[in-house]
């Protein structure tokens, strides 16, 4: 049987020598599983990483901020009539595309949170591009939100978190001393000053307490020479991170769903999660027991002192909790539902 035809525009994505956030390691990961039910060509960055299976249509990458949100958008969209798709999955990017084909919009959170936690310049390019979210909301067949807020804002009709379960090794390798992974910049809506700051603190009475920053390499200078900074981690290697901590800090001013604190549950660590849409609607779904702490601001620091006493989470009620929370996220955002929305997307196009 002939398979469908899909092409996706996903700007976010793991390039050699640049940092990819999360959002970016999930569309590789979801593309390496979906590319298994459907014909998948994915519109990105020229020095993509390549994925089995996947065809990559490059475009020039941005050398500028006006570059990234704009032409990019328009050089994509010149480049998707060629891929003759019977469906467009757009991963953002996409309020200049032209297609006859129906077009399913995936919303990592919002423009406009992310412009209330700016200032200066990028603060006014996400009041523009919020205003572009609502054009490319208003032209979608199908709209997915990853949490409630975007959601709401764009009235989609499915929550498709981004999370996809990966194999690794967990269990017994967590170390005798006391280890807290921040994943980030030092600066910025992350705000890695936040965990720093609070480590600090807690080395003062023990200096046995080690921060590891899974970050940018251009950020390494930004940080403390104790602070273990690490860039251009591969999942596997991010893996073995996480799979050695004991508790996962995520200060983030805003983030639409937060990939890194379910992650971080995933590999049995305590979280730290400052208060946002993504930590709140996490823990919403949490039943009793998850080790997820939302905090606001002015707590943060004593929170995360509370879950490096704890230690590592042992108790299995503990680890069950969190499985059942990783589980139920990562069925609501299965590539078998993928395909069904896509399915559905043609359904309606008809």
């Amino acid at each position: 049987m002939t398979k469908m035809r899909v092409t996706w525009v996903s700007l976010e994505w793991p390039r050699e020598g640049h940092h990819s956030g999360g959002v970016g390691r999930y569309a590789a990961r979801l593309a390496a599983r979906v590319q298994e039910l459907v014909d998948l060509t994915v519109i990105t960055y020229a020095g993509a990483a390549p994925v089995p299976g996947v065809e990559l249509v490059t475009i020039p990458p941005a050398g500028s901020r006006v570059e990234r949100y704009y032409t990019s958008a328009w050089r994509a969209a010149r480049a998707l009539p060629a891929t003759r798709p019977d469906v467009v999955h757009a991963h953002g990017d996409d309020f200049l595309l032209r297609t006859s084909a129906p077009i399913v919009r995936s919303f990592y959170g919002t423009s406009w949170g992310e412009a209330k936690s700016s200032t200066g310049l990028r603060k006014a390019n996400h009041v523009v591009l919020a205003g572009a979210e609502l054009w490319s909301a208003k032209r979608a067949q199908l709209r997915l939100g990853i949490a409630p807020e975007s959601l709401e804002m764009f009235r989609c009709q499915h929550v498709f978190p981004p999370y996809l379960r990966q194999q690794r090794t967990t269990g017994g390798t967590k170390g005798a001393e006391p280890v807290v992974v921040f994943i980030g910049s030092f600066r910025g809506r992350k705000r890695g000053w936040m965990v720093q700051e609070a480590v600090e603190a807690l080395r003062a009475e023990d200096d046995r307490v080690r921060l590891v920053v899974i970050g940018p390499a251009d950020d390494a200078a930004s940080w403390s020479p104790w602070v273990e900074h690490r860039a251009g981690l591969a999942d596997s290697q991010v893996a073995d991170v996480l799979g050695s901590a004991w508790v996962l800090a995520s200060p983030s001013e805003y983030e639409g769903f937060g990939i890194p604190v379910l992650e971080g549950i995933d590999h049995g660590l305590r979280v730290v999660a400052s208060s946002n849409p993504g930590s709140q609607y996490l823990q919403s779904r949490a039943e009793p027991g998850v080790p997820l702490d939302v905090v606001e601001d002015e707590a943060f620091g004593a929170s995360l002192g509370r879950a490096v006493a704890r230690g590592p989470v042992k108790s299995r009620p503990e680890r069950e909790a969190g499985g059942r929370l990783v589980s139920d996220m990562a069925a609501d955002g299965s590539p078998e539902r993928l395909l069904s929305i896509y399915q559905e997307a043609l359904r309606a196009a008809r």
